[in-house]
């Protein structure tokens, strides 16, 4: 059984245990994007998405939404709405390589078309559904990335004050339970053309505007977006999903 067959098996089981509403948001080389919520959500309530899996290689993501939906309890989340797609790239992931079989950088081209970036497939699939994505996303949008060439950990922040706010410091602090050191006065590499490199000050990236689907959601309204990146360099899966779960928990818990 392949690791995307693997995958969508214990996905189908857990949205029928815990009474998921889920649809597919479109296909690559016939592997369905999958798009999950609670269906007894509070239609008045706050309104989350978690993403995982935009690049292939950072499999913590996936695994670690799978992880959290699997010990979720539904009785717990009455007053918010969360949604998930648990991977954006399903080729990618399957074969635990960044992008599609066509090359496509998979978080990129969705704004800023100065830049000269274009939508992958998988980003055309998003924009497609992108009313859906938006209202899920209103008062807040969580993309759990990894970054594999190194051991420290940061994430990117995108929120309408002046400074830090603090999910922003606490939702950092998390992954440093797991991960103590972060990015510091350190470049990072970005897929966006024209924007190379980004600074992470103290573990974070601030408002970078890079053309991302988190830039995107952010320009179109959402509250707040973060993007946390768990370091995967010589670093067990099992401590990274771990990571992931407890961010997931920090979020849907301060938002």
């Amino acid at each position: 059984m392949s690791r995307l067959s693997h995958f969508t098996s214990r996905l189908l089981q857990v949205s029928a245990e815990k009474k998921l509403w889920i649809r597919v948001l479109g296909h690559v080389e016939r592997h369905p994007i999958w798009f999950l919520r609670n269906f007894d959500g509070n239609r008045h309530g706050s309104r989350l998405l978690i993403i995982g899996g935009f690049h292939g290689e950072e499999q913590a993501g996936p695994f670690g939404i799978l992880s959290w939906l699997e010990a979720f309890d539904p009785n717990l989340y009455t007053k918010v709405n969360l949604s998930f797609i648990p991977y954006v790239n399903p080729v990618g992931f399957n074969l635990n390589q960044r992008y599609n079989n066509d090359g496509e950088k998979s978080n990129c081209g969705f704004c800023h078309p100065e830049s000269g970036d274009q939508p992958s497939k998988e980003g055309i699939i998003l924009l497609k559904n992108f009313p859906l994505l938006k209202t899920s996303a209103r008062q807040g949008f969580l993309s759990l990335h990894e970054d594999v060439t190194t051991t420290k950990t940061y994430l990117y922040s995108f929120e309408r004050t002046d400074e830090l706010s603090g999910l922003t410091l606490q939702l950092r602090d998390t992954l440093t339970q797991f991960f103590p050191d972060l990015l510091d006065d350190e470049y990072v590499v970005t897929d966006a053309r024209g924007k190379e490199r980004a600074l992470a000050k103290n573990g974070i990236v601030w408002r970078l505007c890079d053309g991302s689907f988190e830039d995107y959601l952010f320009h179109e309204g959402t509250a707040r977006c973060f993007v946390t990146e768990t370091p995967a360099k010589d670093i067990p899966i099992k401590k990274r999903i771990e990571a992931t779960r407890s961010v997931i928990d920090k979020f849907t818990s301060l938002s």
